[in-house]
């Protein structure tokens, strides 16, 4: 499930962690800046996001990227990036937005393209407000926005499983 996109940071990483941990942007903004030692975050690697995403709980489960990923810089830490994602199994394929999320996968999943990060979580998409709202709204192909997407590129898309309930 993915929660209303709430705080100051407007960017697309930090509304990305917002969408699926549930904080407020710019507390995951907070989260990147100390743990990256960044001054500012106006865009954020997947390698980020994923080391956000984990200080809050979330583990990366499964990846699918590009086959021309590997020519392209998707890191800002490349030994972060080998470090997470080790053991993490993973598919390549050349495949488009569309192509994923009209199958409705299951689990909640940080999607990157060549400029861009939207959160996906059982059928509802949500991001910074660039191309889907910041409230999650339903995928659905025949929706003219959601259609102009879905051609787009997927550079790597990560799925992550929830925290363990607390049992307190």
């Amino acid at each position: 499930m993915l929660h209303r996109i709430k705080g100051r940071a407007t960017k697309c990483g930090p509304s990305a962690i917002s969408a699926i941990a549930g904080i407020h942007t710019h507390d995951a903004a907070a989260i990147i800046r100390r743990l990256f030692d960044r001054p500012n975050v106006n865009g954020v690697y997947m390698d980020e996001l994923a080391a956000a995403l984990i200080e809050l709980g979330w583990h990366p489960e499964y990846a699918l990227r590009h086959r021309n990923l590997h020519n392209r810089r998707h890191a800002r830490r490349q030994d972060t990036y080998d470090s997470i994602f080790a053991d993490v199994p993973s598919e390549t394929r050349s495949v488009t937005i569309g192509r994923v999320l009209d199958v409705w996968p299951s689990g909640t999943w940080a999607i990157a393209t060549t400029t861009h990060l939207i959160a996906y979580s059982d059928t509802f998409v949500a991001d910074s407000g660039s191309w889907f709202s910041r409230k999650p709204e339903r995928w659905i192909r025949a929706n003219p926005r959601h259609d102009r997407v879905a051609r787009r590129r997927l550079e790597e898309a990560v799925r992550f499983s929830p925290p363990p309930p607390d049992r307190s």
